[in-house]
C-alpha cells in the first residue's frame, strides 16, 4: 500500500493502549503524526468509520497513568504481520488531556 501521509511519522517511547467506548482494548498506538495515528491490533478495523477512543499510557515508567479521549476516522487497514493488523486513522478531535499526551511524545522525540 502506498504511504499517503502528509506528515512525518513519529515513534513512541512508551506504550499507549487504545480502548473503545466500552473500555474494550482495541490495540496499541504504533506511531503518530501531526494529523493521525496508527493502531496495531489483532482484529481488522472497519475503514471509513468514526470512532471515539480512550488512550492510556504510563510515561517514562513513572507509575502515573495518563488518559485522554480522541475522535478518529479510519482511513486504511492492512495486515502488518502474521497476527496483527495496522490501521491508519485521521485525528478529528482530541481532548485537553490527549493533546498534552501528544505534546509529551513530541518532547520525548527531541531528547
Amino acid at each position: 500500500m502506498k504511504d499517503q501521509r502528509q506528515f512525518l511519522r513519529k515513534a513512541l517511547h512508551c506504550t499507549v493502549s487504545i480502548f473503545d467506548e466500552n473500555q474494550k482494548s482495541v490495540g496499541v498506538m504504533a506511531d503518530y503524526s501531526d494529523t493521525g495515528i496508527m493502531i496495531a491490533s489483532y482484529q481488522a478495523i472497519a475503514v471509513n468509520q468514526t470512532f471515539h477512543f480512550s488512550m492510556i499510557d504510563l510515561p517514562g515508567n513513572s507509575g502515573t497513568k495518563r488518559s485522554g479521549r480522541i475522535e478518529v476516522q479510519s482511513a486504511w487497514c492492512d495486515k502488518i504481520n502474521t497476527t496483527q493488523f495496522g490501521t491508519g486513522f485521521k485525528l478529528l478531535k482530541a481532548d485537553y488531556s490527549a493533546k498534552q499526551m501528544f505534546q509529551s511524545y513530541d518532547a520525548a522525540q527531541q531528547t
